[in-house]
């Protein structure tokens, strides 16, 4: 694959795959699962992805990788649901869609609302993932050029910029990245054979497996927080739901806006660690700032929900560019994508563009054919969809604890396993009380291998490690890296100045 080239053949294989009935059925219900999780405020998109690995394990890559994709799809975008009819976001990403969606529902237009940022998610994915399909490809020629010295500079990139990015202090990205790179030492190691941190468990010396330990940081922790909180959350729509499909005048007076925010979208997606919460806020300012009637806007302004569904769904592409050519996850959903192309056998990047590129287009369809799911499921059924997500808690998170163990012990048939995903549900449930990021820990468990080897290689063939800093690639990788950190401190020692600032403000004053 060279620049922009294309392989045919592959492109009608991926297709072919994709469009048989039983392929175009797991999409369907995929995305239907994801849109189930994503409305119910607590669970989120990651979740469900973690949970639906284990049933791909037996799939090929392309139909398991297309199952997860779905799920993602539908998890980002079933938020908006309950952001508009009970001013409580479903995910994190749909938090900007709660500024005008809930003001526009108490007005009786929440059908109106529904519609649009139904319709703004889809042209938020679909752009996103044009420019996926055109920006990958090059992206990934570029990194043919990376040896083992290159290797090694994007792993640190990839964990500093994800762990400077997250968490309340830099010092504890770093620290979840460091403890994740720890566990990932645990068993036979690669490079000389010798066990390591198996305490004298031979169930531990093949290592701690991904699959278990993603189940249980991002499905087990998640369900135990539900689980202990005090209050039990009820959705109840008041919300009445009136005519759900959006105008023709809406559409139109908005494709600047779709356009403008799916490209806002795409580019906060790549960035490590951002996510669509950001892209959502970053796109609804933007959007404000450019609108003729920016008074409307907190008011219920059509042009503020579309804005923020818009970029939120247009960070799936984004974040699937960078981890599907350099292998350095955009968001917790992608770190699990990440582990679910490793369990069956990939690489992320370049290689896999070149030895696998089916994969990667059947990637590239499933996520246009999510999106059009999406947007069939939310305008066709959302009434539906609304009475679903008022399951009580204690009904869904047991189905959900006995759904993630049975996937997580029918991989080997190992109890063993099954205690794993249960210790790191407890690592996970720790890490979120105690505000430590689990992006970063994720990210050095699947890294951290990669990382040494190749530093290992580059140690044993040249003596030395000064190619980390001799060849412009790895250089200007390390020097990003230390660049991502020293934002981060400056960001976080001026978010303290104004908190501070302001508490003296209102001292002063009373």
């Amino acid at each position: 694959m060279d620049g922009l080239s294309f392989d045919w053949g592959a492109i009608s294989q991926a297709l072919v795959t994709i469009v048989e009935p039983w392929t175009l059925l797991l999409i369907f219900c995929g995305v239907l699962g994801g849109l189930v999780l994503g409305m119910i405020p607590g669970l989120t998109a990651a979740m469900g992805v973690a949970l639906m690995i284990p049933f791909t394990f037996t799939m090929p890559p392309q139909i398991g990788m297309s199952l997860l994709v779905a799920v993602f799809v539908g998890g980002i975008s079933g938020g908006c649901l309950t952001a508009i009819l009970i001013r409580m976001p479903g995910t994190p990403s749909s938090v900007a869609t709660v500024i005008d969606g809930f003001p526009m529902a108490q007005k009786g237009q929440a059908g109106r609302a529904i519609g649009n940022a139904v319709v703004a998610s889809f042209f938020g994915t679909t752009i996103s993932a044009i420019i996926l399909v055109f920006s990958a490809p090059l992206l990934a020629t570029f990194a043919l050029k990376f040896y083992f010295a290159e290797y090694v500079a994007v792993g640190i990139f990839g964990l500093t910029a994800v762990a400077a990015l997250t968490g309340n202090t830099v010092s504890r990205g770093l620290l979840s990245a460091v403890l994740g790179m720890l566990v990932a030492t645990i068993g036979i190691s690669e490079a000389d054979g010798l066990p390591r941190f198996d305490f004298g468990f031979t169930q531990m010396t093949g290592g701690i497996r991904l699959l278990p330990a993603l189940i249980g940081l991002f499905a087990i922790s998640q369900i135990m927080h539900e689980v202990s909180r005090t209050k039990k959350l009820q959705i109840t729509t008041t919300a009445p739901i009136d005519r759900i499909f959006p105008s023709l005048a809406d559409i139109r007076h908005n494709l600047v806006n779709y356009v403008r925010s799916s490209i806002i979208g795409t580019v906060v997606g790549v960035i490590p660690a951002m996510g669509g919460g950001p892209a959502g806020l970053i796109s609804y300012a933007q959007a404000k700032s450019s609108s003729k009637t920016p008074d409307q806007f907190g008011k219920g302004s059509v042009e503020g929900v579309i804005a923020a569904e818009s970029a939120n769904n247009a960070t799936i592409g984004g974040a699937l560019i960078i981890m599907l050519t350099l292998g350095i996850p955009g968001d917790p959903v992608t770190a699990i994508l990440l582990g679910g192309l490793m369990i069956h056998g990939l690489q992320p990047g370049p290689q896999l563009f070149m030895n696998n590129p089916e994969v990667i287009y059947s990637t590239y369809f499933s996520v246009f054919f999510g999106s059009l799911c999406m947007m069939v499921i939310m305008l066709c059924a959302s009434r539906m969809l609304a009475k679903v997500a008022s399951v009580p808690t204690q009904i869904l998170m047991p189905v959900l604890f006995v759904l993630a163990a049975v996937g997580t012990y029918s991989l080997n048939n190992r109890v063993f396993d099954v205690g794993v995903m249960c210790a790191f549900g407890v690592v996970g449930y720790i890490f979120d009380r105690w505000r430590y990021p689990l992006p970063p820990f994720v990210l050095g468990l699947v890294l951290g291998p990669i990382v040494e080897i190749n530093f290992r290689k580059m140690y044993s063939s040249y003596g030395n490690a000064w190619d980390l800093v001799t060849r412009p690639i790895s250089l200007s990788l390390l020097i990003l890296s230390v660049l991502s950190i020293l934002f981060s401190i400056w960001r976080h020692r001026k978010h303290h100045r104004e908190m501070s600032a302001s508490t003296w403000e209102e001292e002063t004053a009373a």
